[in-house]
């Protein structure tokens, strides 16, 4: 269909012509899929026409205010009960989390508290406990404990000091630390904040 622009319908003896447009998304780097032989290459190529990278929530901090009171209205109403407005702490958090899940981890997010609020703003409290938990962010030791074997740890240690050391080099120009670190500059901003390097 693809490729000859007409579809055959099963049992029926000639193809008809079909004028579509097909839009695909994918969470995966389909490029190296393709190189490692688990995405087709001929369709990998009739696909990717246009390609549009949409960043994930993390680096996009700023539109989760936004998003956020559409997705609280839409949901308010199909559930039957008032809109709420986020409490300027509750933003804070919403804006500090990773969003794993992304926009649908924040939907899920979002639906559960306008369910467990009962005033006309939403709290922190309403927030799901991983949420919260951004609430006081972990301390960046300085230096590794060597009997300390997390990675997750020692990732926060190096990356931490890795944005430090950039800032410094570039005496706080954010954009040209970003691009000697290969973050975006949103990605950036959140660790800045993130490890209270600001």
């Amino acid at each position: 269909m693809l490729q000859q622009g007409e579809v055959r319908r099963v049992g029926d003896a000639r193809s008809t012509r079909v004028d579509v447009r097909v839009l695909a998304s994918t969470n995966r780097d389909l490029a190296s899929q393709v190189q490692a032989g688990r995405f087709r290459e001929d369709l990998y190529y009739r696909l990717n026409v246009v390609q549009v990278r949409l960043p994930p929530l993390r680096e996009r901090q700023e539109e989760i205010g936004q998003l956020a009171e559409r997705l609280i209205a839409r949901h308010a109403e199909r559930i039957g009960v008032a809109s709420r407005r986020l409490s300027p702490r509750a933003l804070e958090l919403l804006q500090r989390y990773r969003w794993p899940g992304n926009v649908r981890e924040l939907e899920n997010a979002l639906e559960r508290a306008l369910v467990l609020s009962e005033d006309d703003e939403i709290g922190p409290d309403a927030l799901p406990d991983a949420v919260q938990r951004t609430l006081v962010p972990e301390p960046v030791p300085g230096s590794l404990d060597p009997d300390d074997l997390s990675v997750k740890r020692a990732q926060r240690v190096l990356e931490a000091d890795l944005i430090r050391r950039a800032l410094e080099r570039t005496q706080g120009n954010r954009t040209r630390a970003a691009e000697l670190l290969e973050l975006s500059p949103r990605a950036l901003l959140y660790k800045i904040r993130e490890y209270g390097l600001e």
